[in-house]
């Protein structure tokens, strides 16, 4: 008799211990579930102004489902878990209450740490589309001098008809020039060199004059 006593009394206890460690995983939970929902629905509103077309949107928005799926699940697990371990525990259930309370903590860690890298991610992403919206963009390049600016024609591109045009005007241009120089010299007609300007006669030196 004393040992069935003793018995009951330890599973008495056992029940009782089991009961608040589950009461314990959800109020734990709870707080924490709660955190990730707002994170979600401030994600959600950010969104709103990411156009549907921006690279990288489709694995963002699967990240995010994800992470509300899961956020949906633990709420309704943490909702629900104290009155199924009052339960439990009435019917002094102290393997329902174990088992309750095992895989009810394995469930929401997995979720909780899915929800959270999740959010993270797309938390992360939103910042950087949010922080490049507001940028300026770069200045254009320098327009391409022109003839008036240099004095000169622009460069063509090479292997182009205007330049092989260019080409050509500027070797005629040369050529004439040459030409105008030539016939400004004086040559002479014995020797077929140019005719150089006679030397002005050296001064006397004061000596010889005096003589």
């Amino acid at each position: 008799m004393a040992s069935l006593v003793l018995g009951a009394c330890e599973k008495s206890d056992n029940v009782a211990q089991l009961h608040a460690d589950t009461v314990a995983t959800a109020k734990y939970y709870t707080p924490r579930v709660d955190e990730l929902a707002k994170r979600r629905d401030s994600i959600f509103q950010r969104g709103r102004s990411v156009p549907g077309n921006t690279p990288d949107v489709p694995e963002v928005v699967r990240l995010i489902n994800e992470a509300n799926d899961k956020v949906n699940e633990m709420k309704g697990i943490t909702g629900s878990l104290e009155k199924q371990a009052d339960d439990a525990a009435k019917a002094n259930k102290a393997d329902e209450l174990e088992k309750l309370n095992d895989e009810s903590s394995e469930k929401l860690d997995i979720d909780w740490t899915i929800a959270n890298d999740n959010l993270t991610k797309v938390e992360a992403w939103l910042w950087q589309f949010e922080q490049g919206r507001g940028a300026l963009p770069p200045p254009p390049p320098p327009p391409p001098a022109t003839a008036s600016d240099t004095g000169e024609p622009p460069p063509a591109a090479a292997g182009s008809g205007a330049g092989s045009a260019a080409t050509e005007k500027a070797t005629e241009k040369a050529t004439e020039k040459a030409a105008k120089k030539a016939a400004t010299e004086k040559v002479d007609t014995k020797s077929g060199q140019p005719k150089t300007e006679p030397k002005a006669a050296a001064p006397k030196a004061a000596g010889s004059a005096a003589k």
